[in-house]
């Protein structure tokens, strides 16, 4: 496992808030469902578009974000995570 420290506070955080939409709006949705609230409700279908868009927006900020700061560090595609508080990028396979 290497893990790699992202200077980029901008990108981090983006990547946060996307992360905690997707989140919040999954729960939402999953709670909405537990109490009796049908998918063709109006309002359970606005949150889900929401969901839908957010979910879109985090997965093409992943994908840019794996791009530029990764795959160069790992030399090539691997399975990483990241660590929001620390910027810490850590990425499977592979030694520091």
């Amino acid at each position: 496992m290497k893990k790699v420290t992202v200077e980029n506070e901008k990108i981090i955080n983006y990547l946060e808030g996307l992360s905690y939409e997707v989140d919040a709006h999954k729960d939402l949705l999953s709670f909405m469902a537990r109490t009796g609230i049908k998918p063709d409700n109006e309002v359970f279908q606005a949150y889900h578009e929401e969901y839908v868009k957010f979910f879109g927006q985090y997965e093409a900020a992943k994908k840019e974000f794996a791009q530029q700061y990764v795959f160069p560090a790992a030399g090539g595609r691997v399975d990483w995570s990241l660590d929001f508080s620390t910027h810490e990028v850590t990425i499977e396979g592979l030694r520091e």
